[in-house]
């Protein structure tokens, strides 16, 4: 009986315990169903904000999807297609005291979702169950945001993925100076790729087998990669955006680090993932509607400065290679013997060539070499004891002078990518060809060639992409592809003894064999070349080249179905005036196995730009024994 006694007495708390709990629990469930009605009534799985902060897009038919992965960014299995059931998961969420295994309660795991349904439902914040929600809190300090840039990096043609630029955003920090932005933070979005390379890494990035990833790294990291190591100038677009807009992004940052997104090289790449970024704290803006087929990074500032008032302001920050051949621009001959001395680590000739020059004189002349050692070596973390060596002899002698650093001058052709002719051209035009005529439709989508208005782009860099030509034959009365690029590149840096970059061509696609003598309409051939040279600047308005090169093609209308062999190709592009733009280029080939037609040319292009996207544009063309010529309108969009 004693026994007895004490179980009841024991069962009697447990049993009002637990009936406390399940009245607590219906207390919560409650709200939480009060909460969701509430959102129904409202439509708000429906509305522009819900739908942005998660990524959801209208699919074909009906129904929506994310571009998100659902492992990590949703909290309902259906949570990927259907906004419905992620919202009456996250309502659920708020009111549930213990979430569930994850690391984080959902409140602070989607800090942007939770704070705008809170907001729209009207709930209390004290009736919510506790929450620790200090990882995200600490976080939230450290960034400490208070304005937001839009960052585009110039582009780099030593990498593929980087060929038309970059762009990422910069979260800026309250607490800090303008001359102290390098502190700031940034939100980047990128391919995880591994050691892939080549052929493998082609393939996936066209089909989106690469995860992409948003991050936050401080923005001297991101100026030490792209503005020291790869030499790309960066552009700084700070947006008007609200205080309470600035802190929905940094919220929705934290939420999209822990998000998966297919990335697609052409479309879905690092550029077009910052659009539905800003666009999910921005709900009455719509900055790059649907999913285009092609984004370029310029696209993406293109779409900001043509928000009304998005775009506050813009800074230009030169790359140190920018920077070190302005500066070295400034000296004068013996100046330059000097310099060259100190970086080639002869000190005692540099301290006797600048002996009696004024100290402002000697520190532009460390300076610049100081400059090179940057260049070549200093960027690195492992640089040799010599040139650490090298670089104390230098910085010891410039901190004697205590004089101030020359600002180095902006170079003249150093403008914002928005000036630029747009990505995609397309023109139309007519000519005559021995003796006939035709007529022309072109497009490229992108991106910009020698002959294009160079304002906005990197001198001396043509990059192309997926172009093709049709044309209509008036004789034979027969349309047929001219031609259809997958890619051509052409690089003319000019060659400066500092620098040491190369001229170099690489280019594949269908092409016209003229040289062939067979009717244009049945002369298309697959042809493929690379090749490597110098190039040189002459007054700042003529850019000379000539390449060594390596070709190959193949097709039905050659002898023996192929052919492999090299040329020797020049040319020269010059702007004549502030509207016209010529080119002149031409090569000499020899075939030696397959068909061994000889492949000469010759082309002249005269580009008149009226206005930055309009232009007229004349070509004429020798080829073997084909000679053409015609007049085009371009428009670019």
């Amino acid at each position: 009986m004693t026994g007895g006694t004490g179980g009841l007495r024991f069962a009697r708390p447990a049993f009002f315990a637990v009936l406390l709990a399940g009245l607590a629990a219906r207390a919560g469930a409650a709200p939480a169903d009060e909460a969701l009605a509430k959102a129904r009534d409202l439509r708000l799985a429906g509305s522009a904000e819900w739908l942005r902060l998660g990524h959801w897009k209208p699919r074909l038919g009906r129904g929506y999807a994310s571009d998100a992965a659902r492992e990590g960014f949703f909290l309902s299995p259906a949570g990927e297609v259907d906004p419905e059931a992620e919202l009456a998961a996250m309502i659920a969420a708020l009111y549930d005291p213990a979430p569930g295994p994850a690391p984080e309660p959902p409140r602070c795991r989607f800090p942007a979702r939770a704070a705008w349904l809170i907001e729209r439902l009207d709930l209390d914040r004290a009736s919510l169950p506790p929450a620790d929600c200090s990882k995200y809190e600490d976080w939230r300090r450290l960034m400490d945001p208070s304005a937001v840039s839009l960052i585009f990096a110039s582009a780099y043609l030593n990498n593929p993925a980087s060929m038309f630029g970059h762009t990422f955003l910069r979260l800026e920090r309250s607490k800090i100076g303008e001359s102290e932005r390098l502190l700031d933070n940034t939100l980047n979005f990128a391919a995880e790729t591994g050691e892939d390379g080549g052929a493998l890494f082609a393939v996936k990035g066209l089909l989106g087998l690469y995860p992409g990833k948003y991050s936050v790294r401080p923005y001297y990291m991101m100026v030490q990669q792209y503005n020291n190591i790869e030499s790309r100038d960066l552009w700084e677009y700070r947006l008007a955006l609200s205080t309470s807009a600035v802190a929905r992004l940094a919220a929705h940052a934290w939420e999209l680090g822990q998000a998966t997104f297919p990335y697609y090289f052409f479309s879905k790449n690092c550029s077009y993932q910052l659009m539905p970024a800003l666009e999910a704290v921005l709900p009455e803006r719509s900055l790059m509607p649907g999913s285009p087929a092609i984004v370029a990074p310029v696209d993406t500032v293109n779409a900001a400065l043509a928000s009304p008032g998005l775009v506050a302001t813009v800074q230009y920050r030169p790359s140190h290679e920018t920077t070190m051949r302005q500066r070295r621009g400034l000296l004068r001959s013996a100046e330059l013997a000097a310099a060259d001395a100190f970086r080639r680590g002869r000190p005692e000739e540099g301290d006797r060539l600048m002996a009696d020059l004024a100290p402002e004189r000697r520190a532009l002349i460390l300076d610049a070499a100081q400059d090179y050692v940057l260049y070549k070596e200093g960027y690195g973390p492992d640089a040799p004891d010599a040139v650490r060596e090298l670089e104390r002899s230098i910085l010891t002698r410039r901190a004697k002078l205590g004089v101030s650093a020359l600002e180095a001058p902006r170079p003249p052709w150093a403008a914002p990518p928005d000036e630029g002719h747009l990505r995609k051209r397309l023109h139309v035009g007519a000519g005559a060809r021995n003796g006939g005529g035709f007529s022309e439709l072109a497009w490229r989508p992108g991106y910009h060639d020698l002959l294009d208005r160079p304002r906005g782009y990197v001198p001396g860099a043509g990059i192309e992409g997926l172009s093709w030509r049709l044309r209509y034959d008036g004789d034979e009365r027969r349309a047929y592809v001219r031609d259809l690029r997958l890619v051509e590149v052409l690089s003319i840096p000019p060659w400066d003894s500092w620098t040491r970059k190369p001229a170099w061509t690489v280019g594949t696609g269908l092409d016209t064999a003229f040289e062939s003598g067979r009717p244009a309409s049945d002369a298309l051939i697959y042809e493929g070349h690379v090749g490597a040279g110098l190039a040189a600047e002459f007054a700042g308005r003529a850019n000379v080249y000539a390449l060594a090169a390596a070709e190959g093609a193949a097709g039905a209308v050659l002898r023996e179905g192929w052919r492999v062999g090299g040329s020797l190709r020049s040319g020269a592009a010059v702007q004549v005036s502030e509207r016209l733009r010529a080119l002149l280029e031409g090569g000499l080939s020899a075939q030696p196995f397959g068909d061994k037609t000889p492949n000469h040319r010759l082309r002249l292009g005269l580009n008149w730009a009226s206005t930055r996207d309009r232009a007229a544009r004349v070509e004429f063309l020798l080829r073997g024994r084909h000679r053409e010529g015609g007049l085009y309108a371009v428009l670019y969009h």
